[in-house]
């Protein structure tokens, strides 16, 4: 269980509403972060760069419900996010759109997005650019 606000120390830096922000609207803006930071620091370079990059990019935006299946996705096994991404394996049912939505889930998403994405086929120079960009590095 991660910490509510209430939980954390006074000491810690954050207070309650000094910007006019509620206090849900805090811990909603810190779960954010912590998503972010853990995309961007799987431990494996390729899952970094294309999770990382895509929640750097997408996760500010998400709903609470597709905030949710987003960390769902980010609590799997970093080879199955690899294998996912990399269109290795297909997405799993359980994070797939239900036929009735007509839409892409995020993690369908995400694998859409990668595919796409000019990173696997970035020279030294966009390496360096990207990962500075979205400060990877």
């Amino acid at each position: 269980r991660l910490p509510k606000m209430d939980d954390i120390v006074n000491g810690s830096g954050i207070t309650n509403s000094t910007d006019g922000t509620s206090k849900e609207e805090q811990e909603l803006d810190i779960r954010k972060k912590r998503l972010v930071y853990r995309s961007k620091q799987r431990g494996w370079l390729e899952v970094d760069l294309l999770l990382g990059t895509w929640a750097s990019e997408n996760v500010p935006s998400l709903s609470l419900e597709e905030l949710d299946e987003f960390e769902k996705f980010v609590n799997l096994e970093t080879i199955d996010i690899y294998n996912v991404l990399t269109l290795r394996s297909d997405v799993p049912e359980d994070m797939k759109a239900s036929g009735d939505v007509g839409g892409q889930s995020v993690v369908e998403r995400i694998q859409q997005w990668a595919k796409d994405s000019p990173l696997g086929k970035a020279d030294k120079e966009k390496y360096v650019e990207v990962k500075t960009r979205n400060n990877l590095i």
